[in-house]
């Protein structure tokens, strides 16, 4: 499985997030109705230790669903997925066996729903793909068990009739999740795109105004450094031993403060917008790894970074970040100091943590001593 998927939890994470109450719903009701339409039915169950087993499995089923949404262990695998899945499918075909030889209605079954809710719920989290998949191989296990209980069906139909009416629920609940997650992911790029285009044009305009911001930061220094001494060289008329170590100091000032601008990377600069009164955090990327971040994880390392500064329980100024080059990928480590418990310092951050999960490789949070410590890996590009 690759790192970035096409997902609407990859394109949109916190929108993800704020989807994920309707994931927990979406798989509670699967539990529920399995429950409902059994005990409904129940004059037509045979065997209940098969019964009781099939709504165990979809138990099981949401259970997964529910912990593997969570923003905490984000994002949600393909084994898990399918795991999801093959529980909704086991339950539906246990729940046949329960009922076999006397199941008299097939729009009364509810395997078929059970598995489209559980298919609908994972939406925000899979490829479109991968919903279809699950839709076809759940679809054909409905339909050959609609075939083996024709026989038993009160109503006289042809076989087909009723392997199109049990198939229904799943295929259309489904399709449509796999046409929601192809299209909202369509979309979402084609909107980051045309914003990426936007903003070059937008960067190539406001260019020369940058170029200005820059020449007027260089000015203030000179007045600052460089004004204040050749006033007092003009006032007193002389050039002493003392005015000219001076001079070197400054010119040796004025070019370290030149080289260190040219050299600073966007995430030393990160760090400087951020802490207060210039006590910067410390950056370690002597290769200058951050430029291999994408724009998204760019933004988000810059928002929990923002997020620690506007802490109360934290000291920004202690804020470090390491990158180490282990290639094919870059190994970060971020740490702060922060007064925090554990519990208090992920529940604060669990928005942040959520997003780093899905744009970062195997992100590992650390709240020890008097540290809040992250881990967490990217590709080199």
């Amino acid at each position: 499985m690759s790192d970035r998927e096409a997902t609407a939890q990859q394109v949109d994470p916190l929108g993800a997030l704020n989807m994920r109450p309707v994931t927990v719903v979406i798989a509670l009701f699967a539990v529920a109705l399995a429950i409902g339409r059994t005990l409904a039915q129940v004059d037509e169950v045979m065997r209940d230790g098969f019964s009781i087993m099939s709504i165990v499995f979809v138990v099981i089923a949401a259970a997964t669903l529910i912990v593997a949404s969570s923003p905490l262990r984000a994002p949600l695998r393909r084994t898990r997925f399918v795991a999801v899945v093959a529980c909704g499918v086991l339950g539906m075909l246990l729940a046949a066996v329960a009922t076999a030889g006397h199941d008299v209605m097939v729009r009364d079954d509810w395997g078929s729903t059970v598995i489209g809710l559980l298919i609908l719920a994972c939406a925000p989290y899979r490829p479109g793909r991968d919903l279809l998949v699950a839709t076809v191989v759940s679809a054909v296990a409905v339909g050959i068990v609609v075939l083996l209980e024709a026989p038993t069906f009160a109503t006289q139909a042809p076989a087909l009739v009723f392997v199109a009416v049990g198939v229904t629920p799943v295929v259309a609940l489904g399709v449509g999740s796999a046409v929601y997650s192809a299209n909202f992911v369509r979309q979402v790029s084609q909107w980051t795109d045309r914003a990426e285009s936007l903003t070059a044009e937008r960067a190539s305009e406001v260019r020369s105004g940058i170029a200005r911001s820059v020449q007027q930061d260089r000015v203030t220094g000179l007045n600052r450094d460089v004004v204040p001494f050749f006033t007092s060289l003009v006032e007193r008329g002389e050039v002493t031993d003392a005015d000219t170590r001076r001079a070197g100091e400054v010119a040796t000032l004025i070019r370290e403060r030149i080289v260190a601008d040219a050299d600073r990377s966007w995430l030393e600069q990160a760090l400087l917008d951020v802490c207060p009164n210039g006590e910067a955090g410390t950056v370690v990327d002597r290769s200058r790894l951050a430029d291999h971040m994408t724009t998204d994880q760019r933004t988000a390392v810059r928002a929990i970074v923002n997020a620690m500064s506007v802490d109360d329980a934290t000291r920004t100024s202690s804020l470090g970040i390491v990158l180490h080059d282990d290639a094919p990928l870059v190994r970060a480590l971020l740490r702060v100091e922060s007064t925090s418990t554990d519990a208090a310092a992920r529940q604060h951050f669990a928005p942040y943590f959520a997003v780093l999960r899905i744009l970062f490789r195997d992100l590992q949070v650390d709240v020890n001593g008097s540290f809040l410590t992250l881990r967490f890996s990217y590709d080199q590009h």
